[in-house]
């Protein structure tokens, strides 16, 4: 499997994705904020921001497996 497949495949699955996770997700990953600011930023408990975080990689992680071979 080409690297684009692996690409499109992690975005379909960031797609499908709630946005609230994406939104979690990005706060951390992108913006660069702890969990205890992204709880606060979003609305939810540090322990919330730490589950997400999980998630969407192991989302991510199982939408690259899959597109292997």
């Amino acid at each position: 499997m080409t690297r684009d497949h692996h690409v499109q495949a992690r975005l379909r699955a960031w797609n499908a994705l709630p946005l609230h996770d994406r939104a979690i997700f990005a706060s951390v990953r992108i913006d660069g904020l702890d969990y205890d600011e992204a709880a606060r930023r979003h609305g939810c408990t540090a322990n919330d921001v730490e589950q997400v975080i999980v998630c969407v990689l192991v989302a991510l992680i199982e939408a690259e497996d899959a597109a292997s071979p």
